[in-house]
């Protein structure tokens, strides 16, 4: 009978249930997963003395556990900095999840590869536009033309800061047997896109630097116009290192596996066979919910029996 155990749950559904990782890790392992991915939102203080090895992780998704950034800006977004006093910061945050996954005896940390400085305000002033329902009018691809064009004139310094982050992080990742990789953000003014991808991954080892595939970020960006989602299946596929599960509709993300537009069954069978499976589902959603969801559209399909 299929199971969750092929699956973590991430620490995105401990918030406002848990302190401790610990008794997270209790309550996921009572629900029938495996194990979990540790996200950005646990702290030295949610572990406590707890022997890493002993939490049941999966995954780390950097930066894990995190620190507070003394540059205000989080080290996920310092990875693209230009200034190298703040990059160098954000590397050393990167060394420490590497290490934090080697103790916990995890295989992969998930990288937030940075952000260019593109104006925000263009991409909220195109989502409005497809949520007011403007998605096939023209002065919604002239908006979405704007947004591409911003972006594309100021990414350059940005993105080689990105490239430079992760050839450190491959160098230190490498003799420790972790595997990197390069998550799909939901927000097109964040580090990579799908150009930008191939490139990364074409400059760094596929033993080392691989991609996080964020199922539900790029459906969202597809709908908004940004790409074609299966374009990301059909390049990327062998690279992929991880990926995140959630459902998406329209531009809301991180839903439970069945309220939306997402095909699992097809996702799945693009997955290589050792990629990390991890459930990335909003905190509000009952134990119960979390179960039938995952069970139903995820659990149920032969990739994972």
């Amino acid at each position: 009978m299929p199971t969750l155990a092929h699956l973590a749950l991430s620490t995105m559904w401990m918030q406002h249930r848990f302190d401790r990782v610990a008794d997270f890790v209790a309550a996921a392992l009572e629900l029938g997963f495996g194990g979990i991915e540790a996200s950005h939102i646990v702290t030295p203080a949610m572990l406590g003395d707890d022997d890493p090895a002993s939490l049941h992780i999966r995954s780390v998704h950097f930066p894990a556990p995190a620190a507070p950034s003394p540059f205000g800006a989080p080290a996920e977004a310092l990875l693209s900095a230009s200034d190298e006093t703040q990059r160098g910061w954000a590397v050393a945050q990167g060394y420490a999840s590497i290490d934090f996954a080697l103790a916990a005896g995890a295989g992969a940390v998930c990288l937030h590869l940075g952000e260019t400085p593109a104006t925000h305000w263009r991409e909220w002033a195109l989502a409005q536009r497809f949520l007011g329902g403007q998605r096939r009018a023209p002065v919604y691809a002239a908006a979405l033309a704007e947004v591409m064009a911003d972006r594309a004139a100021v990414a350059g310094p940005a993105l080689d800061a990105a490239r430079r982050s992760l050839a450190e992080l491959a160098s230190y990742a490498a003799p420790r047997g972790v595997r990197l990789g390069i998550e799909s953000r939901v927000q097109h003014w964040q580090i990579p896109t799908f150009a930008e991808l191939g490139l990364l991954l074409a400059e760094n080892d596929p033993a080392v630097v691989g991609f996080w595939y964020d199922c539900g970020h790029v459906q969202v960006l597809h709908n908004l116009g940004f790409h074609r989602h299966a374009d990301w299946q059909d390049a990327f596929a062998a690279r992929i290192v991880g990926v995140h599960l959630h459902d998406t509709a329209g531009l809301r993300d991180h839903l439970l596996p069945g309220l939306g537009e997402l095909d699992f069954g097809g996702i799945l069978a693009a997955l290589p066979d050792q990629a990390a499976l991890t459930c990335e589902l909003d905190w509000y959603y009952h134990a119960e919910e979390i179960v039938a969801g995952a069970t139903r559209h995820l659990a149920s399909h032969n990739k994972l029996w």
